[in-house]
């Protein structure tokens, strides 16, 4: 089984670039991601604009594995804060290998959480 931590590539921030009247920006910065059993872990860091008391993530995050694609997916909604965080992606039947993965990241703060397009696509690496 693959235990390992992403490449520092990782360490840019990112926000969320949404149309008017869409739900509001999230600042967003991935900080690590290691697979954890059938599953990968992802460390992660939230910024909400000023007023906005929660936020909507989702990451996916997929790896060629020859002829199969190994993908890993999780979705939440939680309070805002600039604590670190943690959420366990579930993954699929095909294990990550080490080598490059691209993490897809969906997030808005507030209310109106619903069809956002992805705010950023991450290249990670697997051991």
């Amino acid at each position: 089984m693959l235990h390992a931590v992403v490449a520092a590539c990782l360490s840019a921030a990112s926000a969320i670039l949404v149309p008017a009247g869409a739900a509001t920006p999230l600042d967003f910065q991935l900080r690590s991601a290691a697979v954890a059993g059938p599953g990968v872990a992802v460390r992660y860091t939230t910024v909400c604009p000023p007023g906005v008391s929660s936020y909507g993530l989702g990451v996916r995050i997929a790896q060629r594995t020859g002829a199969h694609v190994a993908v890993a997916s999780g979705t939440l909604r939680e309070p805002c804060g600039r604590r670190s965080r943690e959420m366990v992606l579930t993954a699929g039947g095909v294990p990550f290998r080490p080598g490059v993965a691209y993490a897809r990241v969906w997030g808005c703060a507030g209310a109106g959480c619903f069809e956002v397009d992805p705010f950023v696509v991450v290249a990670v690496r697997f051991g």
